[in-house]
């Protein structure tokens, strides 16, 4: 019968040591003022928002005759839709992350 702690030709197992079993890229540090996830997506969320509305603000003076430069109210309008866009994509993306998490066995 073999000792359980020697390999099959003789050669003894050796355990890892603590650097081994705690890889430096497993350590995650956290910068003193950085942003949490939250505030991150808070953030974004409101810049977004301020998008759409700085958008509907060119739009409104267009209208209004405040201005008559059509091309800045287009591109405003645009930057609005894409940012818009963007926001719901990484929504979708996270919902689906989400689902592919909850399906998970453990």
């Amino acid at each position: 019968m073999t000792d359980p702690v020697q390999l099959q030709q003789g050669i003894p197992l050796k355990l890892p040591n603590s650097s081994e079993l705690n890889p430096k890229h497993f350590n995650i540090e956290i910068e003193e003022g950085a942003d949490s996830f939250t505030e991150m997506l808070t953030k974004a969320i409101n810049r977004v928002d301020e998008t759409m509305k700085g958008s509907e603000k060119s739009m409104q003076d267009y209208i209004s005759g405040k201005t008559d430069n059509v091309h800045d109210v287009m591109i405003s309008m645009q930057r609005a839709q894409m940012s818009f866009q963007m926001m719901v994509e990484i929504r979708n993306k996270a919902i689906e992350a989400y689902g592919e998490l909850s399906r998970m066995q453990i």
